[in-house]
């Protein structure tokens, strides 16, 4: 398996530890993009109100496409108060999607907790990035500077790091790399409100477009870290359902590329009977990381084959230490403990 990533490095034109060498300019990628399966703009971040509270923030804009099917919007959004660990969350599907869901279930509702997103997707491919899903709005307001409208949060956010090529190159397609692209903006300053308090922090922001990643046999495990030495992760580890097949494990440490070495050390068993792995250690290069959660109960149910994810904040020990995102993908489908 560890020769089979190292192919795959090798295959994106990046051998382990080697600079970056971009396909594409992310600065010019940044709106919708035509006819591609899925595309999506994530972020996370850490924030501090005016009376001292600590927050963590997610959302992400989803939109899909398939030939003869309309584009659907899908959205996701989570505020979580630190200090005594309780979550806001809240997930919503286009309205374009409800006489598809009435065809197959005779009700034309989604299953809850999901909402409604109103309207119809105003975004059209080409135009400049302006996400308005009901009241939730990203828009790109300059070069790596955006406004971020989502719940109870309203911040501006401005790039003060570089952007990441994702592998190396930006191109991440299982098969055929040029079916994926994948950059990050590691670290963003944020400043606005939370709840009406004036609010600082720090966020991350990651841009997908294309197929292959979300093929009803592929999972994954994806880390996005901000490391106190002021550098930057973002790992992950691709696998196959199917044939239970390792299909990638790569680490981008800002400007360099390694082969990732990751395993779990420690589970949590949700309600719904899904054991997620939810602390690691991560071997990249020079890096040797734990990676533990803040807290455990953060499984998300999603519209799909999916059933549910797990995505929350996390610290990082190890060799440096810091603090990040995690995110668990396709678990629902393969570690569900019998009734």
């Amino acid at each position: 398996m560890k020769h089979l990533s190292a192919l795959l490095l090798l295959l994106v034109g990046c051998a382990s530890g080697t600079s970056f060498r971009w396909a594409f300019d992310p600065h010019a990628e940044e709106g919708v993009h035509d006819k591609v399966e899925v595309e999506w703009w994530y972020h996370w971040g850490f924030v501090t109100d005016e009376k001292g509270g600590e927050w963590c923030v997610f959302s992400s804009f989803f939109r899909t496409w398939k030939e003869k099917f309309p584009v659907t919007r899908y959205f996701l959004y989570d505020l979580t108060d630190l200090s005594r660990g309780v979550r806001t969350s809240r997930s919503a599907a286009g309205a374009e999607i409800l006489p598809y869901v009435a065809a197959l279930s005779g009700e034309a509702k989604l299953p809850p907790p999901h909402e409604v997103i109103p309207g119809k997707p105003l975004e059209k491919a080409g135009d400049p990035l302006r996400l308005r899903y009901g009241d939730d709005v990203l828009e790109r307001t300059g070069r790596a500077e955006y406004r971020l409208k989502v719940g109870d949060v309203d911040v501006l956010l401005k790039g003060v790091a570089e952007p990441m090529a994702i592998e190396g190159t930006g191109l991440t397609g299982i098969g055929r790399v040029e079916d994926m692209n994948y950059y990050t903006l590691p670290r963003l300053e944020a400043t606005g409100t939370i709840r009406g308090l004036r609010a600082t922090g720090v966020f991350w922001y990651d841009h997908q477009w294309g197929a292959t990643w979300t093929g009803p046999t592929i999972g994954w495990s994806w880390w996005g870290l901000q490391l106190d030495d002021g550098t930057h992760v973002n790992a992950y580890v691709l696998r196959d359902l199917k044939s239970k097949k390792l299909l990638r494990a790569v680490a981008t440490h800002d400007r360099k590329v390694y082969e990732l070495e990751a395993t779990p050390v420690d589970y949590w068993d949700s309600r719904t009977k899904v054991r997620y792995p939810v602390s690691w250690k991560l071997k990249a290069g020079p890096l040797d990381l734990r990676i533990d959660p803040m807290m455990l109960d953060r499984e998300t149910p999603v519209l799909g084959e999916q059933e549910s994810i797990w995505e929350g904040p996390v610290k990082v020990s190890g060799s440096v230490t810091g603090r990040g995102y995690q995110e668990l993908v396709s678990y629902a489908r393969e570690k569900r403990r019998p009734n």
